[in-house]
């Protein structure tokens, strides 16, 4: 059901657009078919939350949690289960994000470029601005225009800096670049600059027709890596992604920060679990039940909140990229499992 409504709302905003370029059926479909999975782990924490609830007030409304404690049966025994499918949930989360939600979330971005919004013609190919790609410490690239199905850039600008005094001592403009699977990029309409230490020009600039650079050694996987969301990217390859910013001496907070996040996200099901027990598993009146929902959900959007905030400040470097991921986490599960004991009385 949160799913469906997850679809309907976006299908309410990209209505207009839906009836102005005349989508057919069969694109809208398959659009929101490959949206599904994005929309599944959106909602499971609160898929989760919302079973856990409705579980928990039936077995008290029907005082079968009393039967049970009255049996022997202490709270961890009742909830293993519980614990048990929280975890295939936070299982089947990951493999659901890292496997299968960026293939389909691309494919629905290009069905809403292409047949939705008619931004652009199908086989055109991913066109990207402003890609600024920094390569082995000492080049910073500027490419205006990447081109990923054709390999092409236009409007390029290349800066090789001094490694020492970090000042630019050479310049190359170009029109236009085509990449050769053999020589690597091949730029046309190339005017080059000398800088002395200063960063000034010395003499006239030289001017080439083409030109090939053994130096440069970007391919278009790396500008498509640098242009593309890291949303697009499975773990594996986000890893990768920063390990290579990190060569070129980029910090790269925002993409540790994301890729711990992906580690932690999967168990968030596993938290709202771990939250609602120690509340609605004691033996209590109606009342006081659905006042104890309340409390529940409160705590459920604090831990929202602070989770927000902790990857704010890890995307700024304040705080370790794994701590701001997991701190919400650690905390809520730690404060749980301390007042668990209590859902035995």
């Amino acid at each position: 059901t949160l799913v469906f409504l997850v679809l309907i709302a976006d299908l309410f905003d990209n209505l207009d657009s839906l009836l102005k370029n005349k989508t057919p059926l069969f694109f809208i479909f398959r659009y929101y078919f490959m949206l599904t999975p994005y929309a599944f782990i959106q909602i499971i924490p609160w898929a989760t939350l919302l079973g856990t609830l409705y579980l928990l007030v039936s077995f008290n409304f029907h005082n079968e949690i009393i039967a049970m404690k009255v049996a022997g049966l202490e709270i961890l025994t009742i909830a293993r289960p519980i614990f048990f499918l929280g975890f295939l949930i936070g299982i089947m989360g990951f493999f659901v994000a890292d496997h299968i939600v960026p293939k389909t979330f691309r494919s629905a971005n290009e069905i809403r470029e292409v047949h939705i919004e008619k931004k652009r013609e199908k086989h055109s190919g991913k066109i990207y601005q402003n890609v600024t790609y920094y390569s082995a410490g000492s080049q910073l690239q500027y490419y205006r225009y990447f081109n990923d199905a054709k390999k092409e850039t236009e409007d390029v600008i290349f800066l090789w800096i001094d490694p020492q005094t970090r000042v630019t001592r050479r310049k190359m403009v170009a029109k236009k670049g085509v990449w050769q699977e053999k020589d690597g990029w091949l730029f046309e309409n190339v005017t080059e600059y000398e800088m002395d230490s200063q960063g000034r020009i010395l003499g006239e600039p030289r001017n080439f027709p083409t030109k090939t650079y053994p130096d440069i050694v970007v391919t278009p996987v790396d500008l498509r890596f640098a242009s593309i969301e890291t949303f697009f990217l499975n773990t594996g390859e986000l890893k990768d992604y920063i390990k290579k910013l990190e060569e070129n001496g980029i910090k790269a907070y925002g993409e540790k920060v994301e890729y711990q996040y992906r580690l932690a996200a999967p168990w968030h099901s596993l938290v709202m679990i771990l939250i609602t027990l120690p509340l609605l598993s004691p033996t209590r009146s109606k009342k006081i039940i659905a006042f104890n929902v309340l409390i529940c959900l409160g705590i459920v959007f604090i831990f929202h909140v602070t989770g927000a905030m902790a990857i704010a400040l890890g995307k700024t470097g304040r705080l370790p990229p794994f701590l701001s991921a997991w701190l919400n986490t650690f905390i809520f599960s730690a404060g749980s499992i301390f007042f668990l004991e209590r859902a035995n009385e």
